[in-house]
């Protein structure tokens, strides 16, 4: 029956299909945080995979598209809060800018279906369970690259509190997303032919699999605890750039550092200091000098020029070491991607320190209380390779941000979802210092082991170690994966077509 119901093509039944891809896609970002209804994945997906199975690769493009608009529309709408709020762009501008990324984004997962639909196989089960989850792992490793890449919601992020998140350490946030495929492929092919055994020994087999993966200790503590402590001075957006907030700012973060210089590290978060680092000289030698004196390490977000004073960056200084410039600005927030197509949108948008220089791609790292610290600032976080590419080096990971931005929407609850799924990946502690929330130490499991309420001036104060050792995913990153997606879709294919010429 539901094969008949698939098969359906009359205008009613298309239609209506469709509008079920754009409300399936709509509902996929419920299985994120701050919302963690994780379990829709196991619905939603498995629906998309039955909607394009044996379609015309164009109708599997359209229903992989809707599906990927509902999906980022509803996902990154949290960006109307910098543009239209904070950035005095009209409404319709913001929303409109919105739906032009997310027609962007849904075209990957359109990608996806129509490719698989395009280079078919004639067995059902290697179709749905093993050449889709391909092609879908595939084109989300794409969509982390293209343009700059922008990976957010990436669907292995909503499993970081689930028997999946084993998978992590060993092939990715990446690799977690092919197990929710193969595992969606493996319930869409028993709905279909009614055969239940071996999809559910398969699916309960990887669930074993990512459980038994959960006890092991990829890397080890080494040396004494690191007492640090994070400063979340709850600034609002709208007050943070006025002139007048400049100094009271700097004092407030100047006086929560001075109860707090029994810590060996105190960590600011970005663009703490509301102004460029050579403005602020004297307060920042009272600041090294006080710092020095006590023996603690503080590190700050503040912009720094370049040395041609014509390009600034979005930085991170050690006071007593060094200093991290970002290296994967915010497309929209810190600079205008396809320069020539959307820069006339600019006269609308009026978005402060919007116009960053990207940082070196290779950076000495930061020490403080010992310890190498793997930088990384705001959406920095969201590219695995741009956290791995620090490991073995770094002892301790950090993340700082400002995602107050985004007010009191979706947005902090998904940063605070991938930084988890960057520790866990690496095997450190994470430290997330924000402005507004949400700060927490994270550890090398993905735990969350302390947090500050969220819009409240707080200090987080917490012992965590330097970490030794190497995840497999830190040695091999994505290439194995991706290897293996690339011999399995080539081999399926080649296969095939001496099948079809015998």
């Amino acid at each position: 029956m539901l094969q008949t119901l698939l098969h359906n093509n009359r205008l009613y039944t298309r239609r209506l299909f469709l509008f079920s891809c754009l409300v399936s896609g709509l509902l996929f970002p419920f299985s994120y945080a701050p919302y963690h209804h994780y379990w829709l994945m196991f619905v939603l997906l498995p629906w998309m995979f039955l909607l394009s199975w044996q379609q015309t690769p164009k109708i599997a493009f359209m229903r992989g598209w809707v599906f990927g608009f509902g999906w980022f529309f509803h996902g990154v709408f949290w960006i109307n809060y910098s543009l239209h709020e904070h950035g005095s762009a009209p409404l319709f501008l913001s929303v409109l800018m919105i739906a032009l990324l997310s027609a962007y984004l849904a075209l990957f997962p359109a990608l996806a279906f129509y490719l698989s639909r395009r280079f078919k196989l004639h067995s059902a089960a290697l179709q749905l369970i093993i050449y889709l989850p391909a092609w879908l792992v595939l084109l989300e490793w794409l969509r982390g690259y293209f343009l700059t890449g922008f990976p957010w919601l990436q669907p292995g992020y909503a499993l970081v509190d689930t028997p999946l998140a084993g998978y992590a350490p060993v092939i990715g946030g990446l690799g977690v997303t092919g197990i929710l495929a193969v595992i969606a492929g493996a319930i869409s092919y028993a709905l279909l032919y009614k055969k239940w055994v071996a999809p559910l020994v398969m699916i309960l087999l990887l669930v074993v699999v990512g459980l038994l993966l959960q006890d092991i200790d990829w890397s080890h503590p080494e040396g004494k605890p690191v007492k640090i402590s994070m400063i979340q001075g709850n600034i609002p957006q709208s007050d943070k750039w006025k002139y007048e907030m400049h100094e009271p700012t700097m004092a407030m973060y100047a006086q929560l550092t001075q109860q707090h210089w029994d810590s060996d590290l105190i960590i600011w978060p970005e663009t703490a200091i509301p102004d460029f680092a050579h403005r602020v000289p004297f307060f920042l030698r009272q600041l090294k000098t006080k710092a020095e004196l006590h023996d603690t390490d503080v590190v700050f977000g503040v912009f720094v020029q370049g040395e041609n004073k014509r390009n600034y960056y979005n930085a991170m200084v050690s006071i007593r070491d060094g200093v991290y410039k970002k290296r994967h600005l915010v497309p929209l927030g810190e600079f205008i991607p396809m320069r020539g197509i959307l820069d006339v949108f600019r006269r609308w948008i009026k978005i402060p320190m919007s116009d960053v220089a990207e940082g070196p791609q290779q950076q000495p790292l930061i020490t403080g209380a010992g310890k190498k610290l793997g930088m990384n600032i705001c959406f920095e976080d969201s590219f695995d390779r741009d956290i791995i590419r620090d490991l073995p080096e770094a002892d301790i990971l950090v993340n700082v941000s400002n995602d107050a931005w985004f007010e009191d929407s979706d947005e902090p609850w998904q940063h605070h979802q991938i930084a988890r799924m960057r520790a866990l990946e690496a095997g450190r502690y994470l430290l997330r210092s924000t402005n507004t929330g949400v700060s927490a130490v994270i550890g090398p499991k993905g735990e969350v082991l302390a947090m500050s309420p969220q819009f409240k001036r707080d200090v987080l104060t917490y012992e965590v170690y330097g970490m030794r050792g190497e995840t497999p995913y830190a040695i091999w990153k994505n290439y194995l994966l991706i290897s293996v997606c690339l011999m399995l879709l080539g081999g399926l294919w080649y296969q095939q077509q001496r099948m079809h010429k015998s």
